[in-house]
């Protein structure tokens, strides 16, 4: 059911992911704004990211599996090879920077307007930053998951149906799969030592991302009607920063958790089968949900899509 019918669905997702993320950088390209301003080209650098995104999680179609001290992920789709899953990991990845820079760019637009005048250096360092966690969500996934005979050994069971999982496996697939075994007394033993390695790098990668956004948010909710001139003013810089605390907190819920709770609770010896099935839907909405939460935040962005779909006069 999860390799066939879900695929199905995520056919649907993907397809409407592309339609609204170029309709977002159709939007954005026709929507001068003054007070928008160069935030435009951060709005589709997003865009872009999310195409990207979307193609990989097409492409791989992973399924995280958890049971007991394992986790596993392999790719169900066109490409399943474990570098496909480790270039999607990597693309799952590099979301966090970009939102950072989202929001350091908010602060600097109401707070410290006079470093806008560096934003080719800015884009620069954005490009390089999500360049860097995207390798190293990839080595993590490709490195430190990286299959070996002894855990190959171990999870023989799991992969020969011997223990019963919502996804059908085969023993010849196995080497596809990234892996991670955890248990008490020797998790810090050879490779399982390499494993509790990439766990922790990627859960401080996701803890110190929203630590900067939390950081960043109560600044610019302090600073928000400081430095602004006009109430037109006010409303869109509010519009863009609710917009942007949307786009970092639903993803949380819908795709960062659940992905998350497949990866760390194995660590503790827990297992919740289920997350096999609502995972992968959960992780293919991301790049879905982002432009329509732009679209719809955004009076100047929801009127222009109005207008495009021949709707105008229904809103005001």
């Amino acid at each position: 059911i999860i390799k066939e019918a879900a695929y199905v669905i995520q056919i649907l997702i993907t397809v409407l992911a592309y339609i609204f993320n170029f309709v977002l950088i159709y939007i954005a390209q026709t929507c001068t704004r003054r007070e928008i301003g160069s935030y435009r080209i951060l709005i589709l650098y997003f865009a872009i990211s999310d195409i990207y995104y979307n193609t990989m999680h097409f492409v791989v179609y992973p399924i995280p599996e958890m049971y007991g001290n394992t986790f596993l992920m392999s790719g169900h789709g066109i490409y399943t090879e474990l570098f496909g899953v480790a270039l999607y990991c990597g693309a799952y990845g590099h979301a966090f920077p970009i939102l950072i820079f989202h929001f350091i760019y908010r602060l600097l637009a109401i707070k410290y307007t006079c470093h806008l005048n560096y934003f080719k250096q800015f884009i620069f360092a954005l490009i390089l930053v999500t360049l860097a966690h995207n390798a190293l969500w990839f080595s993590v996934f490709y490195w430190f998951f990286h299959p070996d005979k002894e855990s190959l050994h171990l999870l023989t069971p799991l992969f020969n149906g011997s223990i019963d999982l919502p996804v059908v496996h085969n023993i010849d697939t196995a080497p596809m799969h990234a892996q991670a075994l955890y248990w008490t007394g020797r998790t810090f033993e050879g490779p399982r030592y390499r494993n509790l390695i990439g766990t922790s790098l990627i859960c401080l990668s996701m803890i110190y991302s929203y630590l900067i956004i939390i950081i960043c948010s109560f600044l610019i909710n302090k600073f928000l009607q400081e430095r602004m001139k006009s109430v037109q003013s006010v409303r869109l810089q509010k519009q863009l920063f609710r917009s942007l605390i949307y786009q970092s907190f639903v993803p949380l819920f819908t795709a960062y958790l659940p992905a998350a709770t497949c990866q760390f609770l194995p660590v503790f010896g827990l297992t919740f089968i289920a997350i096999s099935v609502f995972c992968p839907f959960a992780c293919a909405t991301h790049p879905l949900v982002d432009p329509l939460l732009l679209i719809f935040t955004i009076t100047e962005y929801r009127r222009a899509f109005l207008d495009l779909i021949g709707l105008t006069k229904v809103v005001k």
